[in-house]
Order: C-alpha cells, then sequence, then structure tokens
C-alpha cells in the first residue's frame, strides 16, 4: 500500500518561498508539512562547499536592505557579514570586446564607445541601468502590476528605439552576458524597470555605507537554518507528480510512491518545473499559458581555481566582463582579507550558457579556460576547472530566474499566481514588490497570510 499522511497545510518545494510559507504557519501552530525533491533545502539557493570556501550558485549576496532575509538570520541565528570592502573589488573590473581588454579608464575615450556626452564615461553593463533608474515611469516597484503600466510592456529594443538610440548602441547596452532574456528584443522594459525601482528602494531601506551581505559559512545558512526549525521538518527526496485538489482535501502524489493529503497547498516550485507535474482539475486560461510558457534565464556557472596571481604579470584587474562564452570571470574573496583573490567564477548567462550546457562539465570548463586564455595570455596554464553549476540543466530549477517576454506582465501577471481550488502559488516570479531572495520571501510568507486567514 502507499504511504499515506495527513497534515493540514503541504508545502512543495524547500527554497526560500516554501521555507518562508512553512516557518510563518508552524509558528501560528500550523501542522505545515514540506516536500522537497532534492537532498538539500534552499532551492536556488546554494553554497557549493568545496576546497575550504563557499562557490556561491543562485543566491549569492543578501542586499543590504533585505530587511526580511536580513530579519530571519537574526531570527535563526545566523552570522551575517557586511561585503562592502569585497563588493568594491568588483566595480574594478576591464571590459573584453572580441578578444581585447579595455581599461575602465580607457573606455571613455576608446574608439568602441558608441555611448553619446556624459554617458561615456558609463560601462556597458551599467548603463541600461542606468537608463531604467533614469527613464523610470513607475513611483513605486508594485506599481509594475498596475494597469496603467501595460503600456511599458514592451521589449527593451523598443524601447531604446524609443529613446533614439540606433542598434549598434542597442546591442552595446543590452547585449553582453544580459541578466534577462537573450537580448533587448526577448525582455520587457516593464521587467527592468520594476527592477530598478525595487534597487532605488532597497537604497533607502540600507544602513549607510552598506553595500550589501553574506551569511558566515554560506548564503544557504539562512534555508538551512529555517528548515532546522520545522517541526515536522522537511521531507527530502520527495519529488512531487502530481496534485489532485478536491473541495476539502487536497492530494500530493510523490514519485516514490507516498502520498500526502492536507485542506491546503502552498506550491513554491519555478513554472518551468511546474509544468511537468499533472495538476487535477487542470490549470486553464491564462494561468496554463503562463505556467506553460514563462521564461526561465540560461545561468550557468563555472568555479576556477588559479595557480598564480596572473594578473599580476599583465596589470589588468582579475575580474573581466566579456562578450563571449566566458561571461563574467568574477574574483572571489572569499577569505579573511578582501585583498585576496580566493577562486574565480565565470558567470555566463544566455545563449552562451545554453552552448555551455550542451557540453560534458569538464568540456564546459576547458572551453571557458580557453576563453579567459585567449583573452589573457598571463593566465595560460593557471587556471584549474574546480566545477560547474547549471540552472539551466536542473531539473527542479529549469533557470536561474523567471523574467517576461514583451506582451508578458499585461497578459499574465493578474492571472498567473491565482489560488486554484486548494491550492495557492508563491516564489521569487510571483513577488509583487520585491525581486529575487526578498520577493521570494514576500511571496511565500502571503500565501501564509492567506491560510491563516480563512
Amino acid at each position: 500500500m502507499a504511504e499515506r499522511h495527513r497534515h493540514e497545510v503541504i508545502v512543495i518545494g524547500a527554497g526560500l518561498a516554501g521555507l518562508a510559507a512553512a516557518c510563518k504557519l508552524q509558528a501560528e501552530g500550523v501542522d505545515a508539512q514540506v516536500l522537497e525533491a532534492q537532498e538539500r533545502v534552499g532551492g536556488r539557493v546554494h553554497s557549493m562547499r568545496q576546497l575550504g570556501s563557499n562557490q556561491e550558485a543562485g543566491g549569492t549576496y543578501i542586499g543590504a536592505g533585505y530587511t526580511r532575509i536580513i530579519g530571519v538570520a537574526e531570527r535563526f541565528g545566523v552570522e551575517l557579514i557586511d561585503v562592502t570592502p569585497m563588493l568594491a573589488f568588483f566595480r574594478e573590473q576591464e571590459l573584453v570586446l572580441g578578444n581585447e581588454i579595455i581599461r575602465q579608464a580607457d573606455w571613455p575615450d576608446h574608439p568602441a564607445n558608441l555611448f553619446n556626452g556624459d554617458d561615456r564615461a558609463l560601462m556597458p553593463w551599467a548603463y541600461y541601468r542606468m537608463l531604467t533608474v533614469k527613464e523610470n515611469p513607475l513611483a513605486q516597484p508594485a506599481d509594475w502590476l498596475a494597469p496603467a503600466s501595460a503600456r511599458h510592456d514592451v521589449s527593451v529594443y523598443d524601447w531604446l528605439k524609443g529613446l533614439g538610440f540606433d542598434d549598434a548602441v542597442i546591442k552595446l547596452a543590452y547585449g553582453i552576458n544580459v541578466s534577462f532574456g537573450e537580448d533587448a528584443g526577448d525582455v520587457s522594459a516593464l521587467l527592468l524597470f520594476f527592477r530598478a525601482a525595487f534597487s532605488v528602494a532597497q537604497r533607502r531601506l540600507s544602513p549607510e555605507g552598506v553595500a550589501g551581505y553574506t551569511a558566515k559559512n554560506g548564503v544557504a545558512r539562512i534555508p538551512e537554518a529555517m528548515a532546522a526549525a520545522l517541526d515536522p521538518p522537511a521531507q527530502l527526496q520527495k519529488v512531487v507528480v502530481a496534485i489532485t485538489s478536491e473541495a476539502d482535501d487536497t492530494t500530493v502524489h510523490c514519485a516514490d510512491g507516498s502520498v500526502y493529503h492536507a485542506p491546503q497547498v502552498v506550491c513554491s516550485l519555478p513554472f518551468g518545473v511546474l509544468r511537468h507535474i499533472k495538476i487535477e482539475p487542470p490549470l486553464r486560461g491564462l494561468q496554463a499559458e503562463a505556467v506553460n510558457t514563462l521564461p526561465a534565464q540560461a545561468m550557468t556557472q563555472v568555479y576556477l581555481a588559479h595557480k598564480s596571481n596572473f594578473w599580476e604579470a599583465d596589470g589588468f584587474s582579475p575580474s573581466l566582463f566579456t562578450d563571449g562564452v566566458a561571461g563574467m570571470v568574477a574574483a572571489a574573496r572569499n577569505g579573511t582579507d578582501p585583498k585576496e583573490v580566493t577562486s574565480f567564477t565565470a558567470w555566463t548567462l544566455g545563449a552562451n550558457a545554453t552552448r555551455l550546457d550542451a557540453l560534458p562539465p569538464a568540456a564546459a570548463g576547458r572551453l571557458v579556460i580557453d576563453a579567459i586564455e585567449a583573452i589573457r595570455p598571463a593566465a595560460k596554464g593557471q587556471l584549474e576547472f574546480l566545477g560547474i553549476q547549471s540552472w539551466g540543466t536542473d531539473p527542479f530549477a529549469q533557470g536561474g530566474w523567471a523574467y517576461f517576454k514583451p506582451g508578458q506582465i499585461a497578459r499574465f501577471a493578474a492571472a498567473m499566481g491565482a489560488r486554484h481550488g486548494q491550492i495557492r502559488f508563491c516564489g521569487e516570479h510571483l513577488g509583487r514588490a520585491s525581486r529575487g531572495m526578498e520577493g521570494a520571501m514576500e511571496s511565500g510568507e502571503r500565501v501564509a497570510a492567506e491560510i491563516l486567514a480563512l
């Protein structure tokens, strides 16, 4: 016979959203059981503890204004570390176009710089961020969901065209290892406005002089501490394959044959994962369309050790922001001395991440190292492949984070997170006024509050 369990609430997924919901429910005395498909909790917050150092994947740094994340860290005794001294070094990265390294100091007068006037001082990775703050039509982050904002749900390409930029400038401003989509035509400008408004709001909440935090022993310590406080504890390696919602009972079926019953279910899974779970009665209309079509960002991280301080030989910054398969090559500083480079992570996004994902891990690592060595010969023979994290090929993530194509916000926002029978949905993609880790927490707390209000 199938192993059967009954609780008041079943929470599917032990990422930050699911854990936030479970913690809030259990704090109010609700019997909430968390089911997690993987052998660990945290979802897309994952500290890869190897070689005595935390190689962060997914959620890396905690914004200084992330009041929910900071609050839960304090509540569960997770020590936070101010990373402002380390982050200062990331601003020193050099730009790479083709195989040419361009120092930031040389960029304003460089012939490849197509920006005009004072904007020539801005690096390409910062240019569109500046524009989305300067030209932002949103007064508050949550305004992105207002019906009046739907007119801004156009492609970044069309928005930049409307500002008078030609195709070459658009490619330079939004075409190098971009965080959302593959190019300026693939993502909604309204999403970038939301991101900019959230960043501005965060700065108002941040202590003066603090850029962000990490957690001692890795950011994953936060979801691990949340899970450790749960009673009943989260059940790991419970791959949900079907959910049946009836009038007063919901049944959750797992791949191992176990069955869980509860009047209420909280589902925190990314849509790319949810679309492979059988739901009865099935999702319909715009909600079903959103679950089946909302994209997620291809993101692959390649972790590298170094045998020498090769950057001292060529005189360039250790970190590079490239337009090739190496993506953003960031020098990590996870030791006690913020000046000491402890390792490197190549953050590759979009089409280049998809290219890496098609290769065996060692071959992907070799391709990235070859790309770096072609750019800076001083690195030849000095880098060693440690490991790789592909969020696009992770069956329980299906991408680094959700993004919206042009028109999808206006089309899906009102319907995609709606309650379906006794199933409620949360996750970073359903944050209303916050993004990233903070958005995941916001959405989990919101659905818990809805259940508690019943």
